[in-house]
């Protein structure tokens, strides 16, 4: 057997072809936080200096502030994003000038 063969998904007859397959989701919250922490820090787009992130049973809850409405809303669709994650509770702030 390859390894392509191996990593590809078994399916059961009928359900060939009636919907994508989603990646798999993560074991734990703290493996959650951690992909979250790491995609929401290293996008380039985001100013997350003051940003918490806490992960219960896969809800996500962001706390904190951001500069702008936009790093709002790309800060919630990237914890979206992680497989595992259930719901998001975005409860940024943006910070006032």
């Amino acid at each position: 057997m390859t390894a392509r063969n191996h990593m590809q998904r078994k399916q059961h007859p009928t359900d060939a072809g009636s919907r994508p397959e989603s990646p798999p989701a993560l074991g734990t919250d703290e493996q959650i936080w951690e992909e979250i922490h790491e995609r929401i820090m290293g996008h380039p787009d985001i100013d997350v200096t003051q940003v918490e992130v806490v992960v219960e049973e896969g809800d996500v809850t962001l706390t904190g502030r951001v500069a702008r409405r936009e790093d709002k809303w790309l800060a919630e669709e990237t914890a979206r994003s992680v497989p595992g994650v259930r719901d998001v509770r975005n409860r940024l702030k943006i910070a006032r000038l």
